[in-house]
């Protein structure tokens, strides 16, 4: 299907491109995997790095992200960053509801969303918090 439609693919490439051996082929083959191999794994130590360094969050690490924002629970800055105009987040462990809580883009503060999730004597764990 594919010979038929696109021929003239085939045609400008052969045009520009000698035939290599089985040999060369291999060698080529052998080169790229190994260079595959060494960015992967250079790619891999340099993952490994940073969590070690405890920077697993890249944005909040390098300050792209005000402090306040940074301590938003994943929902809400979700709920920010998609626009949502009302939502009720709600917290689950297991098969356990832990709470719930409205969100509204007009009224949302984050900071004061944190001043009141730190000095909430309801919630003593800041479930809505990431710490």
């Amino acid at each position: 299907m594919f010979g038929y439609r696109f021929h003239f693919v085939r045609r400008f490439f052969r045009r520009f491109m000698k035939p290599m051996s089985v040999e060369e082929a291999e060698a080529k083959k052998a080169l790229l995997s190994k260079a595959y191999f060494g960015i992967s794994l250079v790619t891999f130590g340099s993952v490994l790095y940073q969590v070690k360094q405890g920077r697993l969050n890249w944005v909040e690490s390098e300050g792209l992200i005000p402090e306040d924002e940074a301590k938003l629970s994943p929902a809400f800055q979700y709920a920010r960053m998609l626009g949502v105009e009302k939502a009720t987040v709600i917290r689950i462990k297991g098969t356990n509801i832990l709470g719930t809580k409205e969100y509204d883009k007009e009224s949302f503060d984050p900071t004061q969303h944190v001043l009141e999730e730190e000095n909430s004597p309801k919630d003593p764990e800041r479930k809505f918090l990431q710490l």
